[in-house]
């Protein structure tokens, strides 16, 4: 016989046909959520009411002197005061919980189970013994709403509760506001963890800062470290998220005077900024600070650094400034097919019929992100046929596009204009994706990247289509103004070519050559090397003046040496080689065992740091500014902070992927059209 839940508000043993369950007898289903539990007071005798808390059911009420009335343990025999305000029920729920002998399930805080261990991405899953903690299921509920960004109302739910309820009945769901202080307390201490870091290792970092905006317009500045540990772990750790008061370039460098100062961040090798007048006040500003601690190399000549995607982003832009007749076509279309599920489900039994076995749906472009125009296009050129077949299907359709007047569906020449487009953007839009990258290193492929950009842009400037040559052009005079002169470039980025195995001196020349001539790849490929040997010098004297030159100069005995000099194909086709060991994963490093090579393996772990890039590849695509959320945006500047911080520190990797994004997004529509048709032919 199994005992039904007697724990619910006004329902006790006397509202059930059946007896209430005694002695050892109860089932799991008997057992209440100890959110009831926690209830100490919970409504009894005093309230004039009936018994309602679920302590009754193991307890009888013995018939004793009213003023001091007693209660009776049905399992022991063991008597408890009750009834009265300061007795209540916690002394009987306490009894069951911990100390009734023969009720069989009593807690035991210390008893252990045997469970198994989920699998992660880090590893498989495993046999472990736990045991139920009531502060480790609040700091998981701390980190939930820290990683997932859910808004704090979530956990005040009724189904969050009902779910925590089913999972762990002991948990005692705390409020928002509680959870609100777990998290600034969480931020505090990890926090202070961090700046330990930074001091007592005295890490040289790599800067990164943009602007966001609220809804309310209110300006905050994000500021992230980027450094290589000594473990060979490109970090990437945001510092601050802070309101500004406006966006001028003495506003932001006393800011980043300011966050810098409280972390105690002395040493600053570079930072990426967007590309706008008043960050080049800013750097300037910053340089002098930096300089005036002796924490900058080469006295901060090279601390600036432009946003390459933000960059390319102008570029691309300004090609598309004046959309072509056919992409506007195929935007008509697929708005049509996407307005309604009806229509949408009409287009996918063309595409049947045709036999088209592409798994991605269409999506719509936005004006103000060129990169849905690729995807848009990519997605819709495959369904050319599908498309054509609707013109027959669908007398709505061929209505509006076969027949009206301003619109008209894309022929076989918009199509085949449509390919010409995918192909040139899909280089522009795989390179920004490079660029922005947070998780792997970007210093040592920005070059090539800018290479290839280079030769596609040379080769579209001669394209027998009028209208992709015009755009090319466009585009050319827009990069010409940013990348068209070595110059202009940071040339740190150059020695991140150096010191990559793959490609050394011979590649930086090639490059050279290619961007800018073979009159001037031997000129600037000295520069370079030059700039290599000043920066290997610098650290020579930073971080090792008082050792012994053959403990840690890279250029051993073995190696050609010219005047003291890094001849740099010789360093690589030594022994140097031998300690070098490309990785791949996420991190795609160069880690250097450099035991001998201390100087070389500072130099690499700062180069190797620098981000070509100040945002991930979701807003990299933007024309417009970066807005925060809803959620965000109602919560104080130091709740905002303490959640963007405090979530980067606990899972720094973590990224958004659009190809994975859209992929979920078209399977979820899938599911929801078969659900829809399926209900659809319940009802007829």
């Amino acid at each position: 016989m199994t005992t039904p839940f007697y724990h619910q508000k006004g329902v006790t043993p006397s509202n059930t046909s059946e007896p209430p369950t005694i002695e050892g007898t109860f089932t799991h289903d008997s057992i209440p959520p100890d959110v009831d539990m926690l209830d100490d007071e919970s409504e009894d005798l005093d309230k004039g009411g009936k018994n309602s808390s679920w302590a009754w059911d193991h307890f009888i009420q013995l018939s004793s002197d009213p003023k001091k009335p007693k209660s009776k343990c049905r399992h022991c025999g063991k008597e408890y005061a009750c009834g009265k305000k300061k007795n209540g029920t916690s002394n009987m729920l306490n009894h069951l919980r911990y100390r009734c002998s023969k009720f069989i399930f009593k807690w035991d805080s210390k008893q252990k189970q045997l469970v198994m261990q989920p699998k992660t991405n880090e590893d498989n899953g495993k046999l472990i013994t736990t045991s139920y903690n009531e502060e480790k299921c609040r700091e998981a509920l701390t980190r939930f709403v820290l990683l997932d960004e859910v808004p704090f109302k979530t956990i005040e739910g009724k189904g969050f509760k009902y779910m925590l309820g089913v999972f762990e009945p002991r948990f005692h769901v705390p409020c928002r506001t509680t959870i609100a202080r777990d998290i600034l307390q969480v931020y505090v201490d990890e926090k202070q963890k961090l700046k330990d870091f930074f001091v007592r290792n005295q890490q040289r970092v790599c800067l990164t800062t943009d602007t966001w905006t609220s809804i309310q317009n209110i300006n905050y500045m994000c500021l992230t470290a980027h450094f290589v540990d000594s473990n060979w772990k490109l970090q990437k750790k945001i510092l601050n998220f802070c309101p500004i008061a406006n966006h001028k370039g003495d506003t932001i460098g006393k800011a980043l005077e300011t966050c810098l100062k409280s972390w105690g961040i002395e040493r600053v090798f570079t930072v990426t900024v967007d590309n706008a007048s008043s960050n080049n006040d800013a750097i300037l500003y910053l340089s002098k600070i930096v300089n005036s601690w002796n924490g900058a190399i080469m006295n901060g000549n090279h601390m600036h650094l432009r946003c390459s995607a933000h960059i390319l982003n102008l570029i691309v832009t300004e090609g598309l400034k004046d959309y072509h007749e056919s992409i506007s076509k195929i935007r008509n279309v697929v708005r049509y097919v996407r307005g309604s599920p009806a229509r949408l489900q009409k287009f996918k039994s063309c595409a049947e019929r045709e036999k088209i076995s592409s798994k991605k749906l269409l999506c719509l472009d936005v004006p103000t992100r060129w990169n849905s125009t690729y995807l848009m296009l990519e997605s819709a050129e495959k369904f050319q046929k599908a498309f054509e077949r609707l013109e027959d299907h669908d007398t709505q359709y061929f209505r509006e596009f076969c027949l009206g007047k301003d619109k008209g569906a894309p022929t076989s020449l918009d199509w085949e204009y449509a390919r010409c487009f995918i192909k040139f953007l899909k280089v522009f839009f795989d390179t920004t994706l490079k660029f922005s990258g947070s998780l792997f290193v970007t210093s040592s492929t920005f070059f090539r990247q800018l290479c290839m950009v280079h030769s596609q842009l040379k080769n579209w400037c001669d394209s027998k289509y009028i209208f992709l040559k015009h755009m090319a052009e466009n585009m050319r005079k827009k990069y010409d103004k940013y990348w068209g002169s070595y110059q202009v470039i940071n040339p740190f980025l150059f020695i991140a070519i150096l010191l990559d195995p793959r490609h050394k001196q011979r590649l930086l020349r090639y490059c050279f050559a290619l961007l800018w001539g073979e009159d001037r790849a031997n000129e600037v490929t000295s520069r370079v090397i030059n700039t290599l040997n000043e920066l290997y010098y610098q650290y020579k004297v930073i971080y090792f003046a008082n050792m012994e030159a053959d403990d840690n100069i890279p250029i051993a005995n073995d190696m050609p040496v010219d005047s003291g000099e890094i001849d740099a194909d010789s360093l690589f086709n030594s022994g140097y080689m031998k300690l070098i060991k490309e990785t791949d994963g996420v991190d795609n490093k160069t880690e250097i065992k450099s035991s001998k090579y201390k100087i070389l393996s500072y130099v690499a772990r700062d180069i190797l740091a620098i981000p070509v890039s100040t945002v991930v590849s979701e807003s990299t695509f933007s024309t417009g500014g970066r807005i925060l959320d809803s959620f965000q945006s109602s919560l104080s500047p130091r709740t905002v902070e303490a959640l963007i911080c405090t979530q980067n520190w606990l899972d720094s990797s973590s990224q958004i992927s659009l190809g994975e994004m859209v992929n979920n997004m078209e399977e979820l529509e899938t599911e929801i059209l078969g659900a829809v048709k399926d209900l659809s032919l319940e009802e007829n």
